[in-house]
């Protein structure tokens, strides 16, 4: 076994200084870093010396127009298995067997999963183009005692918007919920919930309007309905409502609000006419499925709490049986239409 040292940094795309107070978990902080004392500034400069324009959008700038960017790092150590001598053989290691290149890369790769899951929770707890373009790996260790290797390695999150210039920005008290939700929402809760995250975040990376809308409204439908549901448009309008709406007044405007963006998403889709979905909309149905899944990943969680082996088919459709039973006492009230 050897040992192998790392660092992992990156800048954090859109947001403020408040983010600081985040705690990401697994070794991983943010901080505030002037763009001169980057150890990685080479990296995201063009060849002229200019800063990237991936990360424009994300400088931060004090009072004499110096750059800062919040940035990510971490140091780490973890082990690495060499082949092993038999029988007293000659040991033979191939230039990949020196350089590690598949343990490093399995550590790599675990890293990007964890990321990927935090700031997906991140982009889940408030509004605001949270995340990275790029992060860097530097690897070093000694192999037979005498040999120091250095591996390099650049993840580059080909999806990540660049466009999208909303800042993740907390107050003091979202710190503390935003932190205790990290903890609260990482573990089986969000894996149970994850098909129906990855395909909200699509939707958050996506550069135009409409694309944006239909990726929301598949995760609203993967999460409340059955896959051969009928009549969808009117199915996940009432299931919405009534889980989001806590007055008859919310729950009918939810209702209405939902059927019409609906229809924007069937005219984009299937007529190519994506002309009624506007900034606002595409934020507004944003909001809409952010608060759906943070109530699904509280109910998955207590699910799990009583059943530990529960499953997502099990979860949804106890789930949808409670909304069908609410949207009948709501259409027996004369809030929802029958």
């Amino acid at each position: 076994m050897i040992d192998i040292n790392v660092t992992i940094d990156g800048i954090v795309l859109f947001c403020d200084e408040s983010v600081v107070g985040i705690h990401l978990g697994n070794g991983y902080v943010f901080g505030k870093k002037a763009f001169d004392d980057l150890s990685f500034k080479n990296k995201i400069i063009d060849g002229v010396g200019n800063i990237s324009i991936n990360y424009l959008g994300s400088r931060i700038f004090d009072e004499n127009d110096k750059v800062f960017f919040i940035c990510l790092h971490k140091n780490d150590v973890y082990q690495a298995e060499l082949p092993e001598v038999k029988n007293g053989e000659t040991m033979v290691m191939t230039d990949s067997d020196l350089m590690c290149d598949n343990q490093v890369q399995l550590y790599k790769d675990r890293e990007v999963g964890y990321l990927y899951k935090m700031f997906s929770l991140l982009r889940l707890f408030k509004q605001g183009n949270i995340g990275y373009k790029e992060l860097f790996l530097t690897h070093t260790f000694r192999v037979v005692g005498f040999m120091d290797n250095t591996q390099k390695q650049t993840n580059i999150d080909l999806d990540q918007n660049i466009v999208d210039t909303t800042i993740y920005s907390l107050t003091d008290d979202e710190i503390v919920r935003c932190n205790q939700f990290l903890q609260d929402y990482s573990g089986r809760e969000y894996d149970l919930l994850k098909n129906s995250i990855d395909e909200f975040v699509w939707g958050l990376d996506q550069t135009d309007e409409p694309t944006g809308f239909e990726q929301y409204t598949t995760a609203l439908e993967m999460t409340l309905l059955d896959v051969d549901q009928q009549g969808k448009k009117q199915v996940l309008s009432k299931r919405v409502a009534v889980l989001l709406g806590t007055t008859p007044t919310e729950v009918a405007n939810i209702y209405n609000k939902m059927t019409r963006f609906y229809r924007y998403r069937s005219e984009s889709l299937h007529e190519g006419d994506g002309s009624n979905i506007t900034g606002l909309e595409l934020k507004d149905l944003e909001e809409i499925v952010r608060n759906v899944l943070v109530k699904y990943l509280a109910y998955c969680k207590v699910q799990v709490s009583n059943n530990p082996t529960i499953t997502w088919e099990e979860i949804k459709n106890a789930k949808m049986t409670e909304l069908k039973n609410q949207v009948l006492l709501e259409i027996g009230a004369g809030v929802l239409p029958a």
